[in-house]
């Protein structure tokens, strides 16, 4: 986790003019800011997990959409088949 120096961050504060509660308030508000906000290596480590889980999930989602479109491919190519054959008997072709 990113370390924040409090107590020189206040000195340069009150080094540059501010009173010392101003300083105070100010470090403060910085030190939860670092401590809360900042991400750690496990929390990095978590998330690639979770998108390792999302990729491999979504990578077999678009596997079983293409075996869905080849077999809707084949219906249709039969489908077209079919209707070649019924108008081709219609108008004496076959």
């Amino acid at each position: 986790m990113p370390t924040f120096d409090a107590l020189k961050a206040a000195r340069a504060l009150t080094a540059a003019g501010a009173k010392e509660p101003l300083a105070e308030a100010i470090v403060t508000t910085m030190n939860e800011a670092v401590a809360e906000g900042a991400a750690t290596k496990a929390d990095i480590a978590e998330v690639k997990a979770e998108l390792a889980e999302v990729k491999a999930e979504v990578k077999g989602d678009i596997a079983g959409l293409k075996a869905e479109i080849s077999a809707v491919k084949w219906v249709l190519g039969i489908l077209a088949g079919m209707q070649l054959l019924i108008a081709g008997r219609m108008f004496g072709v076959f």
